[in-house]
Formats: structure tokens, C-alpha cells, sequence
């Protein structure tokens, strides 16, 4: 998909005087734009910061239809292009095919798959704020968050397999598990994937 969009460059130097990232449109019109993001990493607008085509203004026919292809390659693309730890997850997730078949329920297998992704670290202690039931929920709001809302079902017993096959550390609570979770890798999933 990037050879669609040649003329988007995804810029985060470390040097400048303000922060990045930046995207840079090579071709005419030429210029560079800040993003700006929600904070659940949705890509709403950009300010252009400086042009190089000395006959057009920022708010020029030309430059909006640059601006408009702009949103489309950072969702085909451009996020890949990101060195933000959330668009790397997002970016993974969004690759899963099976979140979009919501005529069937999450295989075991499947929620190891986003578990991987989510949770990578373990840690010494059990995290005591979230239990099984509330990642199976977790789960269900990614899925319609990729599906149009339509959400794909997810058991408790699923998601407690799913944790334990990941080698993670189990503390039964009646029905439901709590897990060694890092808070901030929770924190990260809920405030991604808000209901």
C-alpha cells in the first residue's frame, strides 16, 4: 500500500525545535504538516507548517485534495511508518482477519494473538485491577471497533485459556482470573480501545 502513496514521508526527528512527528508531501504541493491525534490515537487533523510552492496558500484546492489523501495513507500506511508505541498495536491488531468475522466466537488461539500483542510483558506481582472478565470485554470492543460496531464474541473461559497458554501467573477469583498484567500495557489497551 505504501507504493500507492510515494509521495508521504513520516518524519520524527529527534533535533528540531518542536516535537514531531511530521509528514512531508513531496510532490505539488509540496509542504510539511504536523498530525494531531485523539488520545485514543484517531488521526483528526493537521496544520501545515511550511509550504515550498510559492504560488499556493495553505487552504488551496490543490492542497486540501493532499491533505484529504493524506488521512487515507496514514491508515493504509503511514501508521506502519510510526514510531509510536500505540500505532505499532494498532497497526498489528488492525492486520488480524479473524476480528472481522463477527459470526463466530474468538478461538483460544486468537485471543493468544491479541494477548501477545497487548501484553507483552509479565510481571512479578498479579495485577489486582482487571480480571478475566473484564479482558474478555476488552476483546469484544476491538473487535467492533474494526467491524463497524458489529462486536465478535469472546468467553470468559477463552480469555483465562488464552492468558495461562501465554505463561502468564493465574489467581482464581470465583469464575474469573487475575493475571500478572503490567499496569502500563493495561492502561495502554483500555485507553486505545475505549467502549
Amino acid at each position: 500500500m505504501a507504493r500507492k502513496y510515494p509521495k508521504f514521508l513520516w518524519s520524527n526527528p529527534t533535533n528540531t525545535k518542536s516535537d514531531g512527528p511530521f509528514i512531508i508531501h513531496t510532490q505539488r504541493p509540496r509542504f510539511i504538516a504536523k498530525p494531531h491525534f485523539t488520545e485514543q490515537r484517531y488521526f483528526h487533523s493537521i496544520s501545515i507548517l511550511e509550504m515550498w510552492d510559492d504560488d499556493l496558500g495553505p487552504f488551496d484546492p490543490e492542497v486540501n485534495e493532499a491533505k484529504a489523501e493524506l488521512f487515507q495513507w496514514f491508515e493504509h500506511s503511514g501508521r506502519q511508518m510510526s514510531i509510536h508505541p500505540d500505532d505499532k498495536i494498532i497497526w498489528e491488531i488492525s492486520r488480524l482477519p479473524f476480528l472481522k468475522d463477527n459470526q463466530v466466537e474468538f478461538t483460544v488461539e486468537q485471543a493468544r494473538e491479541i494477548v501477545r500483542i497487548l501484553f507483552p510483558s509479565k510481571t512479578k506481582v498479579i495485577y489486582p485491577s482487571s480480571n478475566s472478565y473484564g479482558f474478555k470485554h476488552l476483546l469484544e470492543r476491538i473487535s467492533g471497533s474494526l467491524n463497524k460496531g458489529n462486536r465478535k464474541y469472546c468467553s470468559n473461559d477463552t480469555m483465562k485459556k488464552a492468558f495461562e497458554l501465554e505463561g502468564f501467573k493465574m489467581q482464581a477469583d470465583g469464575p474469573n482470573a487475575f493475571m500478572n498484567l503490567s499496569a502500563k500495557e493495561v492502561k495502554a489497551a483500555r485507553a486505545l480501545f475505549r467502549g
